[in-house]
């Protein structure tokens, strides 16, 4: 029964699409006889116009109607430039990507190229912050879709393009953070040692050495605890010591490294407690010891310290 309610509910929705799409074409071809009674030079100051007036509609009808009726016209070429304007400001962040897309793709030259990756980078950081896209990529379909992919994309976009931008540094950082979020920790910590190696001046260096010792906490915690990982955490600590040395941060940094001994120190200590309880107190010993010895500034080595007593007097009360 769930089945046929599912099946009448997609069909039902289908048909509703095919519907707005078969309107939406009538209405196309409406405005595509309207449009020739223009000269392509009125529909571009059109556009103009009502980009100085911030008319956001106005622009994308102009700058359509401009596409359709004259789509080799010279003014033709800063069309989708304006919509992506346009559909930034009315909120519609994945056309306006493909907009500015469009924009850089089809010049050779493009007159507004830098505006154009600065609205780019701003619609990723929108993606970033939880702003959705269509369902399908289709503008006539609810925006419920959730679009950190689309930033990641649209970061590594910048990334290529241009190099040595400060937008490029910015979206490392975000690429970081995606990735770690994503769980692909390796990539994750290529993209903040990126940032380091050619911005390390930049005010966002100690945030992506920071990134980094994130990176690695989360994957101690996440993940079987690999000794390996404590030691990348190590190398990153005292690298952004050297790079920051006055840097408040490092603080913080220091107290990820801490939270990531627990994690392994856990494992020991309970380890150490199941040969404890088993009256195996040799083997216990060792793990309180080696625990001890490895991990002195987690929070279980005080603990160790005092089991590692309790059996220490243990054994020599048995010796009596």
């Amino acid at each position: 029964m769930k089945n046929r309610n599912f099946t009448y509910f997609i069909s039902a929705f289908l048909l509703l699409c095919g519907e707005c799409f078969s309107k939406e074409t009538l209405k196309k071809e409406t405005k595509k006889e309207v449009t020739l009674k223009k000269s392509a030079y009125d529909y571009y100051s059109d556009m103009l116009s009502a980009y100085q007036e911030k008319q956001w509609k106005e622009i994308v009808f102009a700058s359509r109607s401009l596409v359709t009726a004259y789509p080799d016209s010279p003014f033709t070429h800063e069309a989708f430039y304006y919509q992506g304007i346009a559909f930034f400001h009315l909120q519609d962040f994945d056309v306006s990507n493909n907009c500015f897309s469009k924009y850089l793709r089809n010049e050779t030259t493009p007159k507004y190229f830098e505006e154009a990756i600065g609205y780019k980078f701003l619609i990723a950081d929108k993606f970033y912050e939880g702003a959705k896209k269509h369902i399908l990529g289709l503008e006539k379909l609810p925006k419920i879709m959730p679009a950190k992919q689309e930033a990641l994309e649209i970061y590594e976009e910048i990334i290529t393009t241009l190099p040595r931008h400060d937008l490029t540094a910015q979206s490392l950082y975000k690429k970081g953070v995606i990735l770690c979020d994503f769980q692909d920790f390796k990539l994750s910590v290529e993209a903040f040692q990126v940032l380091i190696r050619r911005f390390p001046k930049h005010s966002l260096a100690p945030e992506a050495f920071l990134g980094i010792q994130n990176v690695y906490l989360k994957q101690s915690k996440e993940e079987f605890p690999d000794p390996d990982i404590l030691e990348l955490a190590l190398i990153n600590l005292n690298k952004f010591s050297e790079n920051f040395p006055s840097e408040p941060r490092i603080e913080q940094a220091e107290q990820m490294y801490v939270a990531m001994q627990d994690s392994f120190a856990k494992e020991l200590f309970e380890t150490a407690g199941f040969y404890e309880r088993t009256k195996k107190d040799e083997a216990a010993l060792i793990y309180y010891t080696t625990l001890l010895t490895q991990y002195p500034q987690s929070s279980y080595a005080q603990k160790a310290s005092k089991q590692i007593q309790k059996l220490t007097k243990k054994k020599q009360g048995q010796k009596k």
